[in-house]
């Protein structure tokens, strides 16, 4: 199962507002694998620098949408994608992420 794999701690943020002024929230965290690089299909709807793209694999009922922050350690990302694969025995969602400098 390619749960097994879900072995980084990953912690969401979306922005909220209210009133005329905005921040970031956590929403939780989650299990999940990050691997550099994108899907071909979505290389042609990008701008990314590519060394900076990279796909969160995580369950499919994670709570993550696109526009959302993630953050892992000292690293941070933001959220452009996100592709339900959540079909057979092996569902799950394919984050596609940039990562910031």
């Amino acid at each position: 199962m390619i749960s097994r794999f879900y072995t980084t701690t990953f912690t969401t943020k979306r922005q909220e507002w209210s009133n005329d002024s905005s921040t970031l929230d956590s929403q939780g965290t989650f299990l999940g694998h990050i691997q550099q690089g994108i899907p071909k299909s979505y290389q042609e709807q990008t701008e990314f620098r590519f060394t900076k793209a990279y796909t969160i694999w995580c369950p499919a009922d994670t709570d993550v949408q696109e526009g959302d922050r993630i953050e892992e350690g000292s690293n941070t990302y933001d959220v452009r994608f996100v592709i339900d694969r959540n079909i057979g025995n092996n569902g799950h969602l394919e984050v596609i992420v940039e990562k910031h400098d």
